[in-house]
């Protein structure tokens, strides 16, 4: 009987790359906090595709906050390094396959809720592998 691999957890693994990269910097989460902190990335998935057995295809939706917007296109050009750097690793048991830019970053996008911070967003696709690495 053929078994249909689970995918491996994409948001996670978007977070945990971004974690390393920004270190103390910044935090990264897919929740927004009551309070923002002084630089803030926030990682969400939009969908996907699956284009083969081995490869899941997903869409993430990453915004970056801070006070001003040198700021926030800095920690743009870290998430987009952070991204492409960790193609071909293993994180957290996961293959990272490829991340492609597919729009951003996009500035001027305030966010509602945080009127005073600058808010930049911009999205990817990241592949990764359904399976786990031996």
């Amino acid at each position: 009987m053929f078994v249909h691999p689970t995918p491996q957890p994409a948001l996670k693994t978007a977070i945990t790359i971004l974690s390393t990269a920004f270190g103390v910097y910044a935090v990264v989460s897919a929740k927004m906090p009551r309070q923002l902190p002084a630089r803030f990335v926030r990682v969400d998935r939009a969908g996907g595709t699956r284009p083969n057995l081995v490869t899941d295809d997903a869409r993430i939706i990453i915004d970056c906050f801070a006070d001003s917007p040198e700021t926030v296109e800095s920690m743009c050009g870290t998430v987009d390094a952070a991204m492409h750097n960790a193609i071909g690793t293993v994180v957290d048991s996961v293959f990272m396959r490829n991340w492609t830019g597919v729009t951003g970053p996009t500035g001027n996008y305030p966010h509602p809720d945080y009127l005073s911070f600058e808010r930049w967003q911009m999205t990817g696709s990241l592949m990764l592998s359904t399976t786990t690495p031996s």
